[in-house]
């Protein structure tokens, strides 16, 4: 009975462990789990922290500030008594303080550097957003190619079927004594060379998994394999009835390049105004209380209750400072905030630039392999007809292997360029919608 139990347990066991292997990975899966691991995607992460930790700071400066100060001296030799005679005495001296201070005007040099670092810290997010819409964007790249792969490896091995149903033909007739001992060997270097081939295809698809799970950063890539969508359904062709200037339109509002570049010159425009306020007058608050205790080893001192009622001394006041000469720091400090602001409106426009094209040329991809993939079914027709008229007059013995060899690997190639097509056409109308604020997920 013992026994029987242990058994069980390690069935289920076994077979819970089976079930995890065969996990397969969409390709949403896919990339929330990369989004939440991927280093550089967490090293984003702490740097918007850190600008958000500045942010909080740079408010902080409209604060007063509070200190306190204490100290305790031991004298020895010559010192003053309290009619202002040197006499040799030793003393000693405890005093503290309070003080504390607020800055009333700057030039709006406080308010300006809140706002910058608001910019900045909003600039920061908008380049983790970006990191993140990178990485999707390879996350499905890497996907669509194994998919290709993957039917390119089944392409492969139906080739191989072929090959091995035309061997199972020719032994026959071989053994009946229709066709020379060459032709026979000719079928099987033909069927050796579609197994090398399957091989070699089936390795370039494990390739296109390790590399995904490297992009996704797994520990163990040998069990990782992922589900297959309906094509039909991950082609969708809306984006192709937009003009790619409307996807431009809409791409200008909601991707994080540009919004970073925006704020980085909203950044810049108000640190220029913080170099300028450098030029106003500014004005502080402040006050303070001291106190101190006084003891000379000649004297009868006060008691210490009495000396802090007696030696109090508080102040309150204002500090007005106006800049008039500090070797042109203040003016170079413009220009250099000037300078900025001008390389930072310019880094916005290239950002543009950069994002228009790239949806040029997705929209273009996208268009010429729609043209592609629907023409490749009529290639795909007539490629077929092709092949089996002259599978017919191969077996009648009206054409040669190497016609018959040729034929089929120009259907070969006629898939293989179909689906090289379709998956162009996925990954292009993939990438138009995610441009248009749609998701990549399939």
């Amino acid at each position: 009975m013992k026994k029987t139990i242990i058994s069980l347990l390690c069935t289920t066991l076994l077979a819970a462990f089976s079930l995890q292997a065969q996990k397969v990975w969409t390709l949403k899966e896919c990339i929330d789990y990369a989004l939440a691991n991927n280093i550089a995607i967490k090293t984003a992460g702490l740097n918007a922290e850190i600008q958000g930790i500045e942010k909080k700071n740079t408010q902080y400066r409209r604060l007063p500030y509070v200190s306190a100060s204490a100290s305790h001296n031991i004298g020895f030799g010559q010192t003053q008594d309290n009619t202002g005679v040197y006499v040799n005495s030793n003393s000693q001296s405890t005093s503290a303080g309070l003080s504390t201070g607020i800055t009333l005007f700057n030039g709006f040099q406080i308010n300006n550097s809140v706002k910058a670092q608001q910019y900045s810290t909003l600039a920061s997010l908008e380049n983790l957003n970006k990191a993140k819409e990178d990485l999707s964007l390879n996350i499905a790249s890497a996907y669509l190619q194994i998919l290709y792969n993957k039917e390119l490896y089944q392409l492969a091995l139906e080739q191989v079927d072929l090959s091995k149903e035309q061997l199972r033909q020719y032994e026959i007739r071989y053994a009946h004594d229709k066709i020379p001992e060459g032709q026979l060997y000719e079928i099987k270097a033909k069927l050796a060379q579609d197994e090398l081939s399957a091989t070699q295809q089936k390795q370039t698809m494990e390739l296109s998994l390790l590399e995904l799970s490297q992009l996704l950063e797994l520990e163990d890539w040998k069990d990782f394999n992922i589900s297959e969508p309906d094509s039909q359904i991950m082609v969708s062709k809306e984006a192709l009835q937009l003009p790619a200037e409307s996807i431009y339109d809409q791409a200008q509002s909601n991707r994080a390049a540009i919004k970073s570049a925006q704020y980085e010159v909203m950044t810049s425009e108000k640190m220029l105004e913080v170099s300028r306020g450098a030029r106003y007058p500014s004005l502080s608050l402040g006050a303070s209380y001291s106190n101190s205790y006084y003891d000379h080893s000649n004297y009868a001192n006060p008691s210490f209750k009495d000396q802090l009622s007696t030696n109090g001394r508080s102040n309150i006041g204002l500090s007005l400072s106006i800049p008039i000469f500090n070797r042109l720091n203040t003016t170079n400090n413009i220009k250099r905030s000037n300078i900025n602001l001008e390389t930072a409106r310019l880094q916005l426009e290239n950002t543009k630039k950069i994002l228009y094209k790239e949806i040029q040329q997705a929209w273009f991809n996208a268009n010429t392999a729609e043209e592609k993939y629907r023409a490749s079914f009529e290639t795909i027709r007539a490629t077929q007809e092709a092949f089996r008229f002259t599978e017919e007059k191969f077996n009648s013995g009206r054409s040669t292997i190497y016609e018959y060899n040729e034929a089929r690997m120009q259907l070969l190639r006629t898939r293989s360029e179909q689906l090289q097509a379709k998956y162009n056409l996925m990954f292009s109308l993939k990438i138009l919608d995610f441009y248009r604020g749609n998701s990549i997920h399939l």
